[in-house]
């Protein structure tokens, strides 16, 4: 295959090069099960004589193997799912030397690999310290390294991070015998090209034992209808064989780090001498890297959950404080501060009702009015982050100090924009040898073709006028932080409205009182006045217009009497009236369980059912008081690996004793004195969702039932509720 006829790297068909390396060979068979090729060198493995041949059968050519357990072709062959860990591999014997045999199916043919076994078994016994010193690291990558290299022994081993734009840097390293290191190098997109960055997605592990070695020709089949994507043996292309020359080294490894599917880097690994690394070396290096790949996602987890109760406490405390009656600029004001530190900002700048105000380091007023009047009219949408901006002037005078800024601008509907700055980081960026793809002229075919790079040496590179750019959470959370300032301010200006509107009405029915009581009490007031200055004025009254007169003046009282009592009751029609019944609990609180299992995804709820006994209350209330109690303990237990709440009740002198109890966070004495507070929430309960509400409403139930209530907790322990309801004389 002539392979300079492409003029870029990507074009080259390296899955299509008909040729395998020097340490294995290949037979293939098609879908039949009958042999269509084989590599050249397939009689230097000691396969027997005869045993390949065209046509000959797949089953036949395994008894040739003298395998010495069953191999159930169809279930191999038919569990295929297209990706290299799909394959069987087992141990064989060739001439008393052991080997190791892959069949995997691909292509709607069979490939059968063969190689021989060469690892020290001592190295599959460490798999626990492996995992251990990857657990035990602050870096997780710098142990990886350390691992692969134990069990490949690579004079250098690389982990090669690749970025948005397609070049990568060397993140974490390992070398020895005195090799020069090359930790925080960076390499251009065109090292890896692209056809190469997808096979790595699909075959995880690609060695080159010698570079030297010639290719072993594959006969039976024209390369350009043998596909080797996923031949673990395939030979190496002519220009990156040249690029290892290039850099110095004999043999080289690579393993593929793959992270939600995408190709997130490789372990890259060096030798200057050749060295063979052994199928059983390679799968467990992929072992190593898929278990470091498994605690990096689970450390990211961790960061990601812990940013958003931060980013939930920031929400709460928002919406919390603006319906509290505090204005935009009091709330920001007081959060600024947890703010910068969520968005890694070095400054803050928000205007409200047409004033700006600063905090941090952002720029001055003046240029501050310069930005406003940029974005207002080169943006539109209210959300807006960049990490490379070069100011209102366009780049044309100095260098802009905040190149790094996002914004809300929320102007049209609240009077209100924030601006959040970072301010420029020259970066020094390391290069092995210049990132500058170099063409060579070929004049018989008046074409350019890629020439694999000749020089590795550093070549600096100052990057200037950017910021660290905005994580896609921080972006996320802008969102969210729009959302949760509109949503707030529109509550409270519908809160503010339903308040006039009930204030109107109470006011109304205000006058309507205040007219009856300076008005219609004037008769009885005057009639009572009148008598009573008669009968102190007059003397010798008779007995019988005494009588009638003290007759008039109840009627008064009891007129007046019966107008007040009118006041009362209105004063009353505001709250909840009810006649107390006997409760039968019992019915409603499997409900409540089943349900609240649902709501909170509680699976295998330990559910300790005591005596239900009977309580003196109303039905709606007493229900309202189980459902935020046993709610509350299923959801704060949920964590558990065994959930478990209960609750019992009997009788005691005078009333009821009820106790519900969980083994949930639980929470300190200090800590108890504020759970009945409207919105109060504990610290340790920011990770589930919720109000703060719940309890407030089961407290002024117990005050409105003359119940009494108690909590005795221990964190992460549990929690205990007492419910004393009095028993009520019929």
């Amino acid at each position: 295959m002539d392979y300079n006829h492409f003029s870029n790297c990507d074009q080259e068909p390296i899955h299509l090069c008909g040729q395998i390396q020097h340490f294995g060979c290949l037979i293939l068979f098609d879908a039949a099960y009958n042999c269509i090729g084989w590599s050249e060198n397939w009689t230097e493995t000691g396969l027997p004589k005869q045993s390949v041949f065209l046509g000959q059968s797949l089953t036949k050519f395994i008894d040739c193997l003298d395998i010495q357990h069953a191999i159930d072709l169809d279930q191999i062959l038919h569990d295929y799912s297209g990706s290299f860990k799909h394959r069987y591999v087992a141990d064989i014997y060739l001439e008393q030397i052991p080997y190791y045999l892959s069949i995997y199916p691909f292509d709607n043919k069979i490939y059968i690999e063969i190689e021989q076994h060469r690892s020290q078994s001592h190295q599959f016994k460490n798999t626990f310290f492996y995992a251990k010193h990857i657990n035990d690291s602050e870096d997780i990558w710098k142990a990886l390294a350390e691992n692969i290299f134990t069990v490949t022994g690579y004079d250098r081993v690389m982990i090669y991070k690749l970025s948005e734009n397609g070049d990568g840097q060397v993140i974490a390293e390992h070398v020895v015998g005195g090799l020069e290191p090359l930790l925080g190098y960076r390499y251009p997109e065109f090292d890896i090209p692209q056809q190469a960055r997808q096979l790595y997605t699909r075959i995880f592990a690609r060695v080159t034992p010698d570079i030297d070695a010639p290719p072993i020709p594959i006969w039976g089949l024209e390369p350009e209808k043998l596909d080797l994507s996923m031949t673990g043996i395939r030979a190496m292309s002519p220009i990156h064989l040249q690029y290892l020359r290039n850099a110095q080294v004999k043999a080289s490894g690579s393993f593929s780090i793959i992270i939600n599917g995408k190709l997130w880097g490789l372990v890259a690994c060096q030798n200057r001498l050749p060295k063979y690394i052994d199928l059983a070396q390679r799968h467990l290096s992929i072992f190593i890297v898929q278990y470091a790949v498994n605690s990096f996602l689970a450390n990211k987890h961790i960061e990601e959950n812990n940013f958003k109760l931060k980013t939930k406490s920031i929400a709460f405390e928002i919406r919390q404080n603006l319906f509290t009656k505090k204005d935009l600029y009091r709330v920001i004001s007081a959060l600024s501060t947890n703010l910068m530190e969520i968005f890694r900002a070095d400054g803050i700048a928000f205007k409200y009702l047409d004033k700006w105000h600063i905090v941090g380091d952002a720029p001055k007023k003046d240029m501050l009015l310069k930005l406003d009047s940029h974005f207002s009219k080169t943006i539109t949408d209210q959300l807006f982050w960049q990490s490379d901006f070069k100011g209102p002037q366009g780049g044309h005078e100095t260098v802009f100090p905040f190149p790094g800024i996002a914004g809300i601008d929320l102007e049209n509907r609240l009077d209100f924009k924030i601006f959040f700055f970072r301010k420029e980081v020259k970066i020094e960026e390391t290069w092995a040898g210049e990132p500058e793809k170099q063409l060579i002229y070929d004049p018989t075919k008046t074409i350019n073709f890629p020439s694999p790079r000749t020089s590795f040496n550093a070549w600096k590179k100052i990057v200037e006028g950017t910021a660290p750019k905005w994580k896609e959470r921080e972006i996320n959370f802008l969102k969210s932080l729009s959302i949760t300032i509109q949503e707030a301010c529109l509550k409270k200006i519908i809160e503010i409205q339903s308040l006039n509107e009930k204030l109107i009405e109470i006011n109304n029915i205000l006058e309507t009182f205040s007219y009856t009581l300076s008005h219609d009490l004037k008769n009885p007031l005057a009639a009572l006045q009148m008598t009573a200055q008669m009968i102190r004025d007059r003397s010798g009254l008779s007995q019988e217009f005494l009588g009638k007169a003290g007759r008039n003046m109840m009627e008064a009282i009891q007129l007046m009497n019966s107008m007040l009592d009118k006041t009362v009751d209105f004063a009353r029609s505001k709250s909840y009236e009810f006649e107390y019944e006997t409760v039968y609990p019992e019915r409603f609180i499997e409900n409540i369980i089943d349900d609240c299992s649902v709501r909170f995804n509680v699976q295998n709820l330990q559910f300790e059912k005591g005596r239900i006994l009977p309580i003196d209350g109303e039905k709606t209330l007493i229900y309202q008081l189980f459902l935020n109690l046993l709610g509350n303990a299923i959801k704060y237990s949920s964590n558990k690996t065994t959930p478990i709440i209960g609750i019992n009740s009997q009788i005691e002198e005078g009333y009821v004793l009820y106790k519900i109890w969980d083994n949930g966070i639980g929470m300190s004495v200090e800590e108890t004195e504020r759970i009945f507070e409207i919105f109060h929430r504990l610290p340790n309960a920011m990770q589930f969702d919720g109000s703060g509400v719940g309890l407030s409403i089961v407290k002024r139930i117990t005050d409105r039932l003359n119940a009494k209530i108690s909590v005795d907790s221990k964190p992460n322990q549990g929690t205990i509720f007492e419910i004393k309801f009095p028993i009520i004389e019929n």
